[in-house]
Formats: structure tokens, sequence, C-alpha cells
């Protein structure tokens, strides 16, 4: 935590947007202490599972930030109770990985902030969306507006 707080405060200077994962993700406190004492906002959450833990993540004041993982989370509907909770506490909720599926539900919440885009999961799809001038476009096809690759399967199943 001191670690954390001594690094914050020497890049602080660069503005940067967030910093992530400053300290065990279950030291809820010793991320408060960390966020408390930076002026640059504290991300956390993407290695949190389930909704218990972020709820005590978020009744401990450890972020700034909510990084939800759609996977860990476990699926949809606990990530936007995840994000009706950081909207409880005027937080805005930021994705980890799968942008496939994150930009529906980053789009569908009022205090999405951002879409992590890491398209290390597309070429299980045959279409996905794509950053055009630094945004994406929330697909307009039914359900995810996913599709699987078939070959992909085949060569990884």
């Amino acid at each position: 935590m001191r670690q954390a707080i001594a690094i914050g405060r020497r890049i602080e200077q660069y503005h940067l947007f967030w910093l992530e994962d400053v300290v065990a993700h279950d030291d809820y406190a010793g991320m408060a202490r960390v966020a408390d004492a930076l002026d640059t906002p504290v991300a956390g959450g993407e290695y949190v599972y389930g909704t218990v833990p972020f709820h005590h993540m978020l009744e401990a004041r450890s972020v700034d930030i909510v990084m939800i993982d759609v996977l860990r989370a476990g699926g949809i509907t606990p990530w936007l109770k995840i994000a009706g909770m950081a909207q409880a506490f005027n937080l805005p909720v930021v994705s980890h990985l799968l942008p496939e599926i994150h930009v529906h539900l980053i789009a569908a919440i009022p205090n999405g902030l951002t879409v992590e885009y890491m398209p290390w999961s597309g070429k299980l799809f045959e279409e996905v969306p794509e950053p055009q001038k630094g945004m994406l476009a929330v697909p307009e096809r039914p359900g995810l507006g996913l599709k699987f690759n078939r070959e992909t399967l085949k060569r990884f199943g």
C-alpha cells in the first residue's frame, strides 16, 4: 500500500486516466487508503468474482472506478447487478476484456465509462465491433450480435 501511494504520487504529474489494481484485489482497506491519498483515480475489480466481494469493495470506498469482468462476475445478470451497486455509490464502470460483449453492457448502463479494448477473443467470432476513431459501435444484430467462427472452433475445439 505504501509503495502504491509512493509510486502513484511520483506519476501524478502525467495525469493518467486511472491506476489499476494498486494492491491485492481483496485488500479493500488498503486500496481505499491509496485512493484517498492520490489525485489519480484508482480502478479495481477485474480480479473480483461474484457480486458479494464487489459489495464489500464499494462499502469500503476502495475504488474511484469499478472494473467488472463479465466472466468473473458470473455472467451478464450479475454484471448488471454490480454496475447497479456502483451507480448507487455514484461510481463509473469500466470493463475488463471481452469487448465484444462489454460494448453492450457499458452502453446499457448510465454509469458506463469505457470499454477496455483487448481484442484477444475476437477470432472466436465472425464479426466483432472494431474501433472507429477510438469508439466501438454497438452491433445492431439481435442478441449480442455475435456468431461463432466455426473455423476457429474447429481449430481449437
